[in-house]
């Protein structure tokens, strides 16, 4: 029998812990490069597909977010001045912001003509809607009269609403208020116990007390979206399919979890007093700037499916008729739009009212903005 070799025992030496869990560790890096591969090549079939309902990639690197809580006042706004590309499942839109950061053209601050100021959230601002085709833009072209637009999306309210037009578009030059309500976020923009449940609890935004003082949750940032993450998260977005995929993934799993919610319906008494306020505070400041104000309700998807399912439209009668009281008219578009829906249907026992949004997005499509436009106008000429 001969020894073994010095250089045999090496060979057969055992691993140490530190090696193995090296290996392990290479081992599983490997594997998770090669998951992360067929994940992307998956991912970009799926988002580039006819039917793809959510965002895309643009491939266009913006480091700037659109919205961010940029604002000491009302918290999320546009930066001035800026451009972003927006690649939804249906639509790919480029939004410029002006000087003063609105979705908008230059506006003078002031003016001898008269001129509206419109508020509202994303349904206003324009969410996936080419400028030339949105509401506003419509009602200025239809009746040659300028409306300042000053909607934004990003989670933004009727409180947000009163804020900016006390601290930003009274400044302008107005004779009009219009305000935009979507009761399907609307209020729930201006619950804290909503924006908790929905993990930004600390984001730097206003709301009412019991009293109906304003106070601020989170910490101003002016730098708010130009963080090292947001910076990563902006090269995600706009370069990696599966972070949209992933993005869409978790907004489903938390939709599924939940009834439809309709704005028009499952609203409580503190909602509306919380909504009704917003509105007298706007009033407040028109009637310093010696404007108007007037309201209009704006439903979702799931308000038509409620009015069909049981004909419960809660919400309009119970503004309409506060709105006389306190002098701010008030719109209800669900009523209109719904019969306007049924009679454009080719098959009388179909409602076509998903025609109003894009196939992709809760989003009003350009009919939307239109048949929003043609029940407005005559509304607005009458009072």
């Amino acid at each position: 029998m001969t020894e073994s070799s010095p250089r045999a025992a090496e060979i057969h030496k055992p691993k140490t812990f530190i090696q193995k869990s090296r290996s392990i560790l290479k081992l599983v890096l490997i594997n998770f490069l090669i998951f992360a591969v067929f994940a992307e090549l998956a991912s970009l079939l799926l988002v580039h597909s006819k039917k793809w309902p959510s965002s895309r990639p643009s491939y266009h690197l913006n480091y700037n977010a659109f919205w961010a809580d940029i604002n000491p006042s009302f918290g999320v706004w546009h930066r001035p001045n800026g451009h972003f590309v927006h690649k939804g499942g249906c639509y790919t839109v480029e939004y410029d912001t002006n000087s003063y950061g609105a979705r908008d053209v230059e506006r003078s601050v002031h003016s001898s003509a008269p001129r509206t100021v419109v508020l509202g959230d994303s349904f206003i601002e324009g969410l996936g809607t080419p400028s030339d085709v949105r509401l506003t833009n419509i009602l200025e072209r239809d009746t040659g009269r300028e409306h300042l637009n000053f909607g934004t999306g990003g989670d933004f309210g009727p409180l947000q609403y009163s804020l900016l037009y006390k601290t930003l578009a009274a400044n302008f030059d107005n004779d009009l208020v219009l305000v935009g309500v979507l009761p399907d976020n609307d209020f729930h923009d201006m619950s804290p116990e909503f924006r908790k449940s929905q993990g930004d609890g600390d984001r730097y935004r206003p709301y009412y007390a019991g009293d109906f003082s304003v106070y601020y949750t989170g910490h101003f940032d002016p730098k708010a979206g130009e963080s090292a993450w947001d910076h990563t998260e902006a090269v995600l977005r706009a370069y990696l399919a599966s972070y949209h995929v992933g993005q869409y993934l978790k907004s489903l799993t938390y939709w599924r979890t939940r009834s439809p919610y309709s704005g028009y319906n499952d609203y409580n008494d503190l909602d509306l007093a919380r909504l009704e306020h917003a509105l007298q505070d706007i009033k407040i400041t028109a009637d310093a700037h010696g404007a108007k104000v007037m309201v209009f309700l704006i439903p979702r998807a799931n308000d038509f499916q409620r009015l069909h399912q049981s004909g419960a439209n809660r919400l309009g009668p119970v503004m309409e008729q506060w709105g006389n009281a306190v002098g701010i008219p008030v719109k209800d578009l669900l009523p209109e739009m719904d019969a306007r829906a049924q009679h454009d249907s080719q098959n009388e026992s179909k409602n076509d009212y998903m025609s109003y949004f894009l196939t992709c997005d809760g989003h009003w499509s350009a009919k939307g903005d239109a048949v929003a436009a043609q029940i407005l106008e005559p509304w607005l000429n009458e009072k």
